[in-house]
C-alpha cells in the first residue's frame, strides 16, 4: 500500500473511533442545575395594621397633652376663678350672700426633673352681703400662694413614654397661702371667717394631678388639708386646729418653654 493511501486509512480509522464519543457528548444531559431562592422578610419589618393605626393614636395623644414636650417653665392663666353663694330663701329676690370674679396666675419653674416651685396670685372682685346690715357690698381682694411641688410618678412616667418632664404628672406639695384686703374672707386653700382681717394665712399639704391640653391648655386638680396660721377671729378657733379637706380645681391657659 503507497505512503499516501495508508496516511488516508489511518485518518479514517481516527475518524471512525472518536465518532461515539463525540455523539456522547452531544446527547448526555446537562449535570449543573440552577438554584432560585427568595429573600425572607423579618415580620417585625412589615407593619401590621393595627399597630400603625395604634401608633397614629398615640401621635395624636401624645399632640394633645404634650407629651414629648420637655419644659422648663409655665405660665399658668386660670380662668375658673370665680363662685357664688346664695341663701336660697324664695321670699328674697336677691338672696346672694357672695360671689367672687377674677383669675389664677402663676409661674411654675422647674428645679429638676421631678422638683419645682410655683407662685401664684388670684386678683378678685368681691361682692357680699353685710353681714349687721344685709346690705350687698363690693370690694377687691388679693390670695397668694408660694409652694413647692414633687412630681413623684415623673419618671415612670417618662419611662413608659408618657412624659418628657413637660409638668404633665402627679404632685405632692406643701403650700403657704395668704389672702390681703378686708373684704375677703380666703386664702387659697383655707376659708376664714368674714371678720374684717387685712392679712390672713395658711399653711397646706396637697395631692393633685396636673396635664397639659393641646399646646396652649392645662388643668390642675388637687385635693389640701389646710391649717391656718393666723387667728380665724370670728370662729374663736386657734390658728393651727381648724382642719379641713379642700378641693381645687384650675383650668385655663398655659405657655411654657
Amino acid at each position: 500500500m503507497r505512503p499516501t493511501s495508508m496516511l488516508r486509512f489511518l485518518r479514517y480509522t481516527l475518524w471512525l473511533a472518536l465518532l461515539p464519543t463525540a455523539a456522547l457528548a452531544q446527547t448526555a444531559p446537562d449535570s449543573s442545575r440552577v438554584s432560585y431562592s427568595e429573600e425572607a422578610v423579618a415580620p417585625s419589618s412589615v407593619p401590621a395594621p393595627q399597630a400603625t393605626e395604634s401608633s397614629r393614636l398615640g401621635r395624636q395623644y401624645s399632640k394633645l397633652t404634650r407629651l414629648q414636650i420637655e419644659e422648663q417653665r409655665l405660665w399658668k392663666l386660670g380662668l375658673n376663678n370665680f363662685a357664688a353663694t346664695y341663701l336660697g330663701r324664695a321670699d328674697n329676690a336677691d338672696s346672694l350672700l357672695f360671689s367672687r370674679v377674677g383669675v389664677h396666675l402663676a409661674y411654675e419653674h422647674k428645679l429638676s426633673p421631678a422638683w419645682s416651685v410655683m407662685g401664684e396670685v388670684s386678683p378678685d372682685l368681691l361682692r357680699y352681703r353685710d353681714a349687721e346690715t344685709r346690705a350687698l357690698r363690693r370690694g377687691f381682694a388679693v390670695r397668694s400662694q408660694v409652694a413647692g411641688r414633687y412630681y413623684y410618678n415623673l419618671n415612670k412616667r417618662i419611662r413608659k413614654g408618657k412624659s418628657a418632664s413637660n409638668f404633665s404628672a402627679n404632685y405632692l406639695s406643701l403650700a403657704l397661702g395668704s389672702g390681703f384686703g378686708r373684704h375677703s374672707d380666703e386664702t387659697p386653700f383655707y376659708e376664714f371667717a368674714r371678720s374684717g382681717q387685712a392679712v390672713r394665712l395658711s399653711l397646706a399639704a396637697v395631692y393633685g394631678l396636673q396635664r397639659r391640653l393641646g399646646r396652649y391648655g392645662f388643668v390642675d386638680f388637687n385635693m389640701a388639708l389646710p391649717m391656718a396660721l393666723t387667728p380665724d377671729r370670728g370662729r374663736e378657733v386657734e390658728p393651727g386646729i381648724n382642719i379641713g379637706l379642700v378641693l381645687n380645681l384650675r383650668i385655663g391657659l398655659a405657655l411654657g418653654r
